[in-house]
């Protein structure tokens, strides 16, 4: 899907979002609602050396592994929008495959949404890290889009602002905050 253009509909293209396109999706739409994709987990497996982490300072951001349910937010793109918008999200999810999965959204309407997913070749992203690793990367990882603590709260609270109050997201923010505790009293 990296070199081919997704298969557009009279509506529009529907985009599924599961980390920072949930919070700030970068392009007009014309509806976003909630929707859940089977076949797909989300993972903090993104090791992050640019935009949620520096290599002085690495951290993580979401990706999407084989198997298993994923809740996000699925945005209706306009047709008409679809030219301009599509290679600038191919270019901000560089590191992902772009992959066309089958979403229900929160209406009950089952679509095809294009979703960027955890590239099994790239050598980035690294789904079982051990947990003081994962947890420093989450702590400490900063880069030039802010703090990969930072995005694992907002993706959460993006979910919650659409009617999903558990996820596994939201089992991890307040790891992080126990992570930042422990690293304060330590100085």
């Amino acid at each position: 899907m990296r070199h081919r253009t997704p298969p557009i509909g009279p509506d529009g293209l529907w985009i599924f979002g599961y980390g920072s396109l949930m919070w700030e999706p970068g392009f007009a739409y014309r509806r976003a609602e909630r929707a859940q994709v089977t076949g797909w987990h989300r993972r903090m497996s993104m090791m992050g050396s640019k935009s949620y982490g520096w290599v002085s300072r690495p951290g993580l951001a979401a990706g999407l592994h084989p198997g298993g349910v994923v809740d996000g937010i699925a945005f209706l793109l306009a047709p008409e929008d679809c030219p301009a918008t599509l290679p600038v999200l191919s270019a901000r999810e560089w590191a992902y495959l772009a992959v066309m999965a089958p979403a229900r959204l929160a209406s009950g309407e089952r679509v095809r949404a294009l979703t960027y997913v955890a590239h099994p070749t790239n050598g980035r992203f690294h789904p079982h890290r051990p947990r003081g690793d994962f947890l420093r990367r989450l702590n400490h990882g900063v880069g030039r889009k802010g703090a990969a603590a930072d995005y694992l709260r907002l993706s959460a609270e993006a979910l919650t602002a659409h009617g999903v109050y558990l996820s596994d997201l939201h089992d991890l923010v307040p790891l992080i905050d126990r992570g930042r505790a422990a690293t304060a009293k330590r100085r």
